[in-house]
């Protein structure tokens, strides 16, 4: 692994159960590198003869980083998965199987995180910082795993676990409509 970043694929293998993560530290690296488009591009069809020499180009290029984000895919995984995944010829197939494997823990995480923050509650009196740090967590969790919250809707949310200290506040929030982006 060439790049400065590839270090953080090598120091959080993929296991299995921290699929999330490794997934995100992927694509970081994938994208610096500017192989991602792999994952989301079919491979150009193989140009004619007499097809311009830019056609020749995009599949060269295209192969080249499928076989660049197919390395760093298996280099950073453990050596079991890595065996699992030798005959898939391109690192789209790899993700695909992988998301099969263990899309499922996204599934629950994000579940967990929404009903965590729907469970969250301040208490009458205590430091509204250390709520909110603890609601934010949540908002990050579901949205890492794919909830889509927008901020109107994160606001709601927000008011709903904050003690009855707050009732004021959101009353004159509503009344004034302040944008929040």
């Amino acid at each position: 692994m060439s790049s400065p970043l590839s270090v953080i694929l090598t120091q959080n293998k993929l296991t299995g159960e921290n699929f999330n993560d490794w997934k995100r530290n992927l694509l970081i690296v994938l994208n610096f590198e500017k192989h991602s488009f792999v994952l989301t591009e079919s491979r150009p069809p193989t140009p004619a003869i007499d097809a311009p020499n830019r056609d020749f180009v995009a599949l060269e290029l295209w192969d080249n980083s499928n076989l660049s984000a197919m390395c760093y895919i298996r280099a950073s995984m453990s050596n079991v998965l890595q065996k699992q995944h030798e005959e898939h010829q391109t690192a789209r197939q790899i993700m695909d199987n992988l998301e099969e494997m263990f899309g499922e823990q996204t599934i629950q995480a994000k579940t967990d995180a929404i009903k965590g923050l729907m469970n969250c509650r301040q208490k009458v009196g205590t430091p509204i910082k250390e709520h909110m740090m603890k609601v934010m967590a949540y908002l990050s969790e579901a949205q890492t795993n794919g909830a889509e919250i927008d901020s109107a809707t994160q606001l709601v949310m927000v008011f709903q676990t904050v003690s009855k200290d707050f009732d004021l506040f959101q009353a004159s929030y509503n009344l004034n409509r302040k944008e929040i982006t």
